[in-house]
């Protein structure tokens, strides 16, 4: 069985020049994405998603990683407007998974950014001794683009949040939803301090 490709275990320098200090190693007869040793974060677009992209472009090995199957794709990101786009979505394609470095220690992995496994259910994550991971994703479709010469105050921070909670609140009322299940708690606990019940149980 072909093994990975020699350079695995270190930092990755297809083009030194253009691709240095890769985050992760691709072994694409086995279909796996290895993190380097010592790496404990990894933002997906960056760390993953643009990698595979540079590998297969940039990377000498042989067979050369085009023969291989498609590892990732991308949806989303497209503009909505001068200061917003839709949230980006990957999906690891083709039985590719991530195999997080295998240590003696305990350690956390983190990887950043909403990745999934086109096989609707399983875990684009394999088990590594010692690791454990930590999937932080976004539940946000629209994600705010700051123009450089804009700023945000704290009191706009907080004008935002007021914002969210209120649509969530008051607007949001599809049937099995967030705002549906809040306006029934609300009108609940209106309807029973309007008879005094509430007041009953607490005696």
């Amino acid at each position: 069985m072909p093994t990975i490709h020699f350079r695995y275990g270190t930092w990755w320098d297809w083009l030194p020049e253009e691709f240095p200090n890769q985050k992760v190693a691709f072994d694409g007869y086995n279909k796996v994405i290895f993190v380097n040793e010592g790496v404990t974060e990894l933002d997906v677009k960056t760390d993953i998603y643009s990698a595979w992209k540079e590998w297969t472009l940039g990377s000498l090995e042989e067979p050369r990683p085009i023969a291989w199957p498609k590892a990732i794709t991308a949806i989303g990101g497209q503009d909505i407007t001068d200061i917003q786009s839709v949230g980006s979505t990957f999906f690891l394609e083709n039985g590719w998974r991530i195999q997080p470095f295998v240590s003696g220690k305990p350690y956390v992995l983190t990887i950043n950014g909403n990745i999934y496994t086109r096989e609707v259910g399983d875990n684009p994550v394999l088990f590594a001794q010692g690791a454990s991971v930590s999937l932080t994703r976004s539940n946000l479709v629209d994600l705010i683009t700051i123009t450089p010469e804009s700023t945000i105050t704290e009191a706009d921070q907080i004008a935002i949040a007021q914002y969210v909670w209120d649509y969530l609140t008051t607007n949001n009322v599809v049937q099995n939803s967030y705002g549906e299940t809040v306006q029934q708690i609300k009108t609940a606990v209106e309807e029973t301090l309007k008879t005094g019940e509430f007041l009953a149980l607490q005696e």
